[in-house]
């Protein structure tokens, strides 16, 4: 890659031991990805916070390092949010949730520690997998970040109209820079592919279907979505987790809603297609069945909160549990920042009042071998009952797939009666 003076002395060790160690990761990613250079983050990154908060194993940095790094007085270069730990553990509501370790307040308190050296770099501590939800600051269009996360990666691209590849790590946020390359380019942004929805897309888990069902055909293609509405926040939510989850697609134009497409000509940039895809109801309904493969319909865990739950559908769940009783385990996850909305709305105490745990930080499937014997689980997430029944194998779990709305049913009967909606 082409370099500058300035990124050249920090490769030549001109500026420490650690900003060297970190250039050296970015310039050996620059090379692999094709980049000619790096660009400056003039938005934000994210990171997975962990004992190692890089994804490429040979480039982590010790737990030691970081520390020192923190005692020296280092200091990210641009605004970062902390996604939700790795490992996963429990940070609110781990009290009685039935687990080892995450159910011991000790355990997250020394996993905590481990995290304060990134939170005193800088590192906002929002512990959650929808970190653009509650971080209270966004990029905006057009500018370079460095992000991680399924569902947050079509968010930064799609949704802000900012630019990010799935990169977020700990070297970005030290330098503040990343390799200029795929969705940082102009003519990598531009939609190549139209997908057209045949019928309407009714509740929420509708776009996660569609999502997953129009990726399938996609791979990493870019898409102009059409005849999909004007999603809500918890829709575009759910149609990004189904996109990174059926596929990898990174970013997409709805007409209307991405900044880049104020039209279909113009999320094409005058160019014709060179591919139509028609999604159908029968599409969806494949999918489906697909993920929703169980056959017991006796449920004793439900999940909800994947990717975590904002405060509008924590909301809705406690109106739906209010005044009932539960049969089986029930479970929502959210971020702390959410959680402590909920807890002072008194919402935390009409779950708990029901039997639920409103808790924060993690989910499911980063719990990986903690998660209890359960036989049958319900959840409102395709990708959750992906990553579930993948983290967990070689065990065996059934997992009904369905709406908020069934999956309480499903908690409070302890029978699962969702059905396809035609």
């Amino acid at each position: 890659m082409r370099l500058t003076d300035e990124e050249k002395k920090l490769l030549d060790g001109g500026e420490g031991y650690l900003a060297q160690r970190c250039m050296r990761f970015l310039v050996d990613y620059g090379d692999a990805a094709g980049a000619e250079c790096l660009v400056d983050i003039d938005g934000t990154v994210d990171l997975h916070p962990g004992v190692n908060p890089c994804w490429v194993p040979d480039y982590r940095l010790s737990q030691d390092e970081i520390e020192d790094a923190a005692k020296r007085g280092y200091r990210f270069k641009t605004v970062t949010f902390t996604n939700k730990p790795v490992p996963g553990f429990i940070i609110d509501g781990c009290e009685g949730c039935l687990t080892y370790p995450s159910s011991d307040p000790a355990y997250r308190d020394r996993r905590m520690s481990q995290i304060r050296p990134l939170i005193e770099m800088g590192a906002i501590p929002t512990f959650s997998c929808d970190y653009y939800l509650s971080g209270t600051f966004w990029p905006t269009a057009g500018q370079h970040c460095s992000w991680g996360e399924s569902s947050a990666i079509p968010w930064v691209n799609a949704v802000l109209g900012a630019r990010a590849n799935f990169d977020g790590c700990f070297q970005a946020a030290f330098i503040g820079k990343i390799p200029k390359y795929d969705l940082h380019l102009d003519e990598n942004r531009v939609a190549t592919v139209k997908v057209t929805m045949d019928g309407e897309l009714k509740n929420d888990i509708d776009y996660e279907l569609f999502g997953w069902a129009a990726s399938e055909q996609l791979e990493m293609r870019v898409p102009a979505l059409l005849n999909v509405g004007r999603p809500t926040v918890s829709r575009l939510v759910k149609l990004n987790t189904g996109l990174t989850s059926g596929g990898q697609v990174r970013m997409y134009h709805i007409p209307g809603v991405t900044p880049e497409a104020s039209s279909v000509e113009a999320a094409f940039r005058g160019n014709k297609p060179s591919e139509e895809i028609v999604i159908s109801r029968e599409d969806l309904r494949r999918v489906y069945d697909l993920v929703n493969c169980a056959s017991d319909k006796d449920v004793d865990f439900v999940y909800l909160g994947c990717p975590h739950y904002n405060i509008a559908e924590v909301q809705n769940a406690a109106r739906l549990l209010n005044g009932k009783k539960l049969r089986a385990e029930l479970w929502i996850m959210t971020g702390p920042v959410v959680y402590y909305l909920a807890e002072r709305m008194g919402l935390r105490r009409i779950i708990e009042r029901a039997g639920g745990k409103l808790m924060s930080g993690t989910c499911v499937g980063e719990l990986n071998g903690e998660l209890l014997p359960y036989r049958v689980m319900a959840t409102d997430s395709a990708k959750q009952n992906y990553y579930v029944t993948g983290h967990l194998h070689p065990r065996e779990i059934q997992i009904w797939y369905g709406t908020a709305e069934e999956c309480i049913d499903a908690a409070v009967t302890g029978q699962w009666r969702g059905e396809w909606k035609r």
